[in-house]
């Protein structure tokens, strides 16, 4: 099947290539998007391949497609070039003579004087009414000029869209290859995205570069929330691995460690003694806590509109899934008589 010649950033729709598609191939044209062939104005391409790796937890199943709403991933896009913006003051555009930044500066440039936001304050942190006034408007101005451009450079084999609707459409192929090579295209996407910004910054701003792109992105957050939402909703009183009685200090868990999936779901919490939390670490329980948890979920009956949410995502089979994506990426496996009396 030949390639159609693709208008880039303009593209208002863009089918979906419903061909059989290989690694090798979804690899050649990533690959493509980090070298310097592909061509970039601004950091938005990277900007968007990270949000949709940190928004896979988030997708939806319709009609038998995974899809991802422009609202979720315009929700990361904004916080991921948050510190970047704001905070390490790093240039996303190159200069040409026109405009002196590029949309997503402008927005949060503007944001922050409107409503006199300190530069170190976390995105997060902002009240809700505010986040999502600036979601709004950095989705309206931007995803017609990125969804496209990213669109035109994998050739259809990674998503189609249509900018008339919520969402974008992953191919089949696409969904278990951006999961099981999640952190390497993190890496790769980090390193290219840097590359970039060295050509559009004074030498004063790059100082420990990558640094400052790995902070600015997604950080954990405290979990004390959930502490009290996992009792009331699963009435955890035990440690989940040695199923000792909870006294005292405990601890929420990451069942899938955090450092793959950089999400905070309910559905992947467990409550756990400090002893448990701390042999496990960064590493994946075995296989029969893997049952145990998902037979938890599956027969949850959620109380709550907060837990109800955190579980919109949740799919039987999915802590299955990720259990094996994270094991194909490199994660350890805890020693099977760690976690048990």
């Amino acid at each position: 099947m030949e390639v159609i010649s693709m208008a880039g950033w303009d593209l208002k729709k863009g089918e979906l290539r419903f061909i059989p598609v290989c690694d090798d191939q979804l690899w050649a044209r990533f690959n493509f998007v980090f070298s310097e062939a592909s061509a970039k104005r601004n950091s938005y391409k990277f900007g968007l391949i990270k949000s949709i790796l940190d928004n896979l937890l988030n997708c939806t199943i319709v009609n038998d497609q995974f899809v991802l709403f422009y609202h979720d991933i315009f929700a990361k896009f904004t916080e991921n070039y948050w510190n970047l913006v704001l905070k390490y003051h790093l240039r996303q555009m190159r200069p040409d003579g026109k405009s002196q930044y590029s949309k997503i500066e402008y927005i949060l440039l503007q944001a922050q004087a409107d409503f006199q936001i300190p530069e170190q304050i976390p995105f997060d942190s902002l009240d809700d009414a505010l986040k999502e006034t600036i979601i709004k408007q950095v989705q309206r101005e931007c995803k017609k000029y990125v969804i496209g451009a990213l669109y035109s450079d994998l050739e259809g084999i990674v998503y189609g869209f249509d900018l008339k609707q919520d969402y974008l459409v992953l191919h089949p192929a696409a969904y278990p290859f951006l999961m099981k090579y999640k952190m390497e295209l993190e890496r790769l996407n980090y390193y290219a995205w840097a590359k970039f910004l060295e050509t559009v910054n004074d030498d004063a701003m790059l100082v420990r570069l990558l640094d400052k792109l790995e902070l600015a992105l997604p950080q954990r957050k405290n979990l004390d929330i959930y502490r009290q939402v996992l009792y009331q909703e699963f009435e955890e009183q035990y440690c989940f691995y040695c199923g000792k009685k909870l006294t005292g200090a405990s601890h929420v868990d990451h069942f899938i460690p955090w450092s793959f999936v950089k999400e905070d779901k309910l559905w992947n919490f467990v409550m756990s003694c400090p002893s448990c939390n701390s042999k496990k670490s960064n590493k994946l329980p075995t296989q029969t806590f893997v049952e145990k948890l998902e037979a938890r979920n599956d027969h949850a009956v959620l109380i709550s509109d907060f837990s109800r949410k955190q579980f919109e995502s949740y799919r039987q089979g999915l802590i299955s899934h990720l259990w094996q994506y994270a094991h194909d990426a490199g994660f350890r496996e805890v020693l099977a008589d760690i976690c048990v009396k």
